[in-house]
């Protein structure tokens, strides 16, 4: 059992239900660009399989290669983890994330066509430098919210090959906005200190601006739920959000329950965007991933 648990916790795998919330919005992006008059089905349940299942491969992988890559480094700074410890040998772990990563790239690919190859290909190589390049701060924080909005392009993918691009570019960068705000934040957490008031300001517009953009291009509905749903998942964003920020105020800073906060907390955004998009269903699903993603950090961390 605890090799397992090493193995849990060396994938981060807790947070494997927000990569569940970031595939639903992709395919709901997809799905909006549809043509009116499209009698549907509007996807094909095989297709989004695979790009969940490549998304998983992807996220799993590029969370083990991590740690394979900074191996030398935990030895001094994270003894703890499963490499430096022993528990798990660093070559089987490199194995494991290079074929967690084709699996990426192979079911992205099969689920999205040539189109979503390409993305799977530009998601592939944003993991693979991310990891050469994650000692320096900025080129890590940007492609780290370049991986994360990548997957709403693939996920778009699987439903059809010309999504709409405002749509698509404005949510996908806020969602990148928001994890690079995160990711900032997170450079702190082994030294504990708080940097700058920078990765608010990221958040904070990763999460505005999409919303200002939907407000103007793809008004809600006049009706009670879909109103109803902006307004709870808007407002839960919100204090969530405030919440997470305002550990970093204590003295001494918890960057760790900030960080960890901030990411469940990008499910809540998907049910955000969800919920401005009409989708109320799927806003109570990614709420739901939210709510696992919050239990399943008390067992195993997702840092």
């Amino acid at each position: 059992m605890s090799m397992l648990n090493d193995w849990l916790r060396l994938m981060r795998i807790s947070n494997l239900p927000t990569c569940v919330t970031n595939v639903m919005t992709g395919c709901a992006i997809g799905i909006i660009s549809l043509p009116a008059d499209d009698p549907g089905p509007w996807i094909d349940p095989a297709r989004f399989v695979l790009v969940l299942v490549g998304v998983f491969g992807f996220y799993l992988g590029g969370m083990v290669l991590n740690d394979v890559v900074d191996a030398t480094r935990d030895l001094k700074d994270s003894p703890h983890r499963p490499i430096p410890a022993g528990r798990i040998d660093r070559r089987v772990a490199g194995i494991v994330a290079g074929a967690l990563l084709i699996i990426g790239w192979v079911g992205c690919t099969l689920g999205g066509g040539w189109h979503g190859g390409i993305a799977a290909t530009a998601l592939l190589a944003s993991i693979l430098l991310y990891e050469l390049l994650h000692g320096a701060t900025w080129p890590a924080i940007i492609l780290m919210g370049l991986c994360r909005a990548l997957v709403y392009v693939v996920a778009a993918f699987a439903v059809t090959s010309a999504p709409e691009p405002l749509l698509l570019i404005s949510l996908a960068a806020g969602l990148g906005l928001y994890t690079a705000g995160v990711t900032g934040i997170a450079r702190g957490e082994d030294s504990n200190a708080r940097g700058g008031n920078w990765p608010t300001v990221v958040i904070g517009v990763g999460v505005l601006g999409p919303a200002c953009i939907l407000a103007a291009d793809h008004p809600l509905e006049w009706s009670v739920l879909p109103w109803l749903a902006f307004l709870v998942t808007g407002i839960l964003l919100g204090i969530w959000i405030a919440r997470s920020l305002t550990l970093l105020t204590r003295t001494p800073p918890r960057v760790m329950g900030s960080v960890l906060g901030l990411l469940a907390g990008m499910a809540l955004l998907d049910a955000f965007f969800l919920a401005m998009l009409g989708w109320v269903a799927l806003a109570l699903l990614a709420f739901a991933c939210f709510a696992i993603v919050s239990l399943l950090h008390q067992s195993i961390s997702g840092t």
